[in-house]
């Protein structure tokens, strides 16, 4: 009985391990992927729009219009300012973007010739080491994909949102059964490979045998 109640014991241990990972973080990163990919599918003008929208309800950023800018065409390069201070933005939109040092630089310089603070570089894509490096030597700030998702998820559009959390919870739910099925079947593993080791029956040890005492003969008086 003991093989079988230790083999339980590992089975829902390891499912209950297995879904605590796949609900609690598997599940937030699939999220944030398909998040990233709904942003990326959006017109770049709808996405200027909700970085525009974020930056101004969190940080209290509003455009500003840029005398450098002779072209009244939108840009998904903007200036903001809360006040006192302006801030030059670049949006790289898109997943492929793996953005280095020269996009870092490029920005810092054009932040400078427009008299900004600093600069602040967004896109679904990732900012390479070297990129972050030269971003702070720039004055530049990076909110690159892991980061965005977050900042931008509650001003998506709700159906985007509850399609994202529909299909992550489903992936989810789909992973954790998998898992709960390999659970069961290592617990079987398990319970039959320690009732593999237990002794079918042990032959009884025999007692050792005792030599009888001689019982010396009396003496005739």
């Amino acid at each position: 009985m003991l093989p079988w109640i230790l083999a339980l014991l590992s089975a829902l241990l390891t499912c209950t391990l297995a879904t605590v990972y796949l609900w609690w973080f598997k599940r937030r990163r699939t999220e944030m992927q398909l998040g990233l990919q709904a942003l990326a599918g959006m017109h770049w003008r709808e996405f200027s729009t909700l970085i525009k929208r974020m930056l101004r309800e969190q940080r209290g950023l509003r455009e500003l219009q840029d005398p450098s800018e002779e072209s009244r065409e939108p840009s998904s390069d903007f200036l903001l300012s809360d006040g006192p201070n302006t801030w030059r933005v670049s949006c790289k939109h898109g997943l492929a973007y793996r953005i280095g040092t020269a996009a870092v630089n490029e920005l810092g310089a054009a932040a400078r010739l427009a008299g900004a603070k600093g600069g602040m570089l967004i896109t679904e894509g990732r900012v390479e080491r070297d990129g972050l490096g030269a971003a702070e030597k720039q004055a530049v700030e990076v909110i690159d994909g892991p980061r965005l998702w977050p900042l931008l998820q509650p001003y998506l559009p709700a159906d985007v949102e509850t399609r994202v959390r529909a299909i992550a919870r489903h992936e989810a739910l789909r992973r954790i059964a998998i898992a709960a099925l390999a659970s069961v079947t290592l617990g079987l593993l398990v319970g039959l490979g320690l009732q593999g080791l237990r002794p079918e029956h042990a032959d009884p040890i025999p007692a050792p045998a005792v030599a009888p005492v001689a019982t010396p003969a009396a003496r005739p008086l």
